[in-house]
This record gives C-alpha cells, structure tokens and sequence, in this order.
C-alpha cells in the first residue's frame, strides 16, 4: 500500500484517465520549447505557440512529452508546463516535490566519500523506509590507504527520530564484513576477512527536488580470528536522492 500511495503521489490527478481521453491543454505564453529527449541537454526541435493545444502523453521527472494536433511530439519542461492551462481555463495542476515527499519517500540512493582511520573512503548505499522513523540500508563501501585496501559490506537499521525536522538527526545500528588486502610490495601478509558491528549517528537535510545530504560518524568493532579484537572510526558525507 505504501509503495503505491508514493506511486500515486508522484503523478498527477489527471495521470489516471483513460488513454482513449488524454489530457489536453492550451499555452497561453507566446510558445513552449519542445525537446528531442527529457532534459535540457537535447535539442529543441519544435515549438508549440500561443493558443495551440498540445496532448500530454506522460511525465518523467519534471518532464512531459506532449504532442501537437499536428503530430509533433517533444518533451516540455516543468517550467514551460506551468504556462499552459486547462480546458476550463484553470492553470495546469503540477506536483512539485517538496520536504514532505522527503519525508514520505520509501527508496533512497546515495553517493559518499570520506575518511577511514587516515584512509580516502568511497561507498554508495540504498535504503528502504518502512516509514518515516525506520529504515533498513544496504552499502558498500572501499577505503584506500598506504599500507593495504579495506572492502566494507554493511546492512544497519537506520532511526529517525525527528524526519519534519530540516536538519534531521539519525542514528544507526548494524553489521557486516570487511575484506584487508595488504599492499604486497610494502608488507607481507595474508589478505583476510572479518565480520564487523557498529553504531553511528548522523544527519540528513533536505535540498531540492529529490535530492538531499547525509553526514555520518560510525564506529567499529572488527571480529578477528586473532587474540585481540579491533576497532576504528569513519566519517562520511554524500548526495543521495530519493523517490
């Protein structure tokens, strides 16, 4: 139910008529720029003037691809959308999304760098919410140092306390393994595999659209086979997005 009502939410009203009565609508700017593709960076290749009535097909993100009683089809950004209007004079209905989506939102994707015990960190994760205060994350992460690579496999419980505020604190719990190759030419030893635990906190905020930032501090308990236990500290920043 969850994954639909987002589903739902993400188009608009009209998005639910039948094929065989698509949606009309009327510029009323001097013209609207149609695209070759959904994106600023295709071309424009026609243009759609004053009182013409375009159909609209469907919408990718905040792009529309609508078609001319001519036949011509193209792809219409959001902004240029906002100057048609419907067949009741009334101005195009369009869903921008907002902090609440944020916090509505059931998938997230995220890029991140960082620092592991004086080591360059990269990952990327994908998390699912099961609502707006938990969420489990799956990540994989490399961290790169003078002496040997670490490879990091995690899966955590993610809480939220707070998600309507705009700098929104979490906190995370969870395990995984990480992987030691060691640099052979510097030093000799065997590679090894190890299962880890650890807690962090963060914070999320909000930007734009469907993108947002995340701040995080973990620290770690490393298993070892070995009679001494380790543990080690990382940080991490990253743009995710999320739908």
């Amino acid at each position: 139910m969850r994954i639909g009502g987002l589903l739902l939410g993400l188009l608009l009203p009209w998005s639910l008529q039948a094929e065989e009565s698509p949606l009309r609508v009327q510029v009323f700017a001097p013209y609207i720029e149609m695209h070759t593709g959904p994106g600023a960076v295709y071309p424009v290749h026609h243009v759609a003037e004053r009182d013409e009535w375009v159909v609209i097909h469907k919408r990718r993100t905040d792009w529309f691809l609508v078609e001319t009683r001519r036949g011509k089809q193209g792809w219409v950004a959001i902004d240029e959308m906002r100057r048609t209007r419907l067949e009741d004079g009334t101005p195009l209905p369009l869903k921008a999304y907002s902090e609440r989506d944020f916090r509505d939102r059931t998938w997230e994707f995220s890029f991140y760098g960082g620092d592991m015990e004086g080591a360059a960190l990269l990952g990327l994760y994908a998390g699912y919410a099961f609502n707006e205060n938990l969420s489990t994350e799956v990540s994989f992460s490399q961290a790169l140092g003078d002496f040997s690579s670490e490879y990091l496999f995690d899966v955590n419980l993610v809480s939220q306390p707070f998600p309507e505020w705009t700098f929104s604190p979490f906190f995370t719990l969870g395990g995984g393994v990480i992987r030691t190759n060691p640099n052979a030419t510097l030093v000799e030893t065997e590679d090894r595999t190890d299962t880890t635990a650890h807690v962090g906190a963060g914070l999320k905020v909000y930007l734009t659209r469907r993108f947002f930032l995340r701040g995080e501090f973990r620290h770690y308990a490393v298993f070892t086979s070995r009679d001494e236990n380790e543990d080690f500290d990382q940080w991490k920043i990253g743009l995710g997005f999320f739908f």
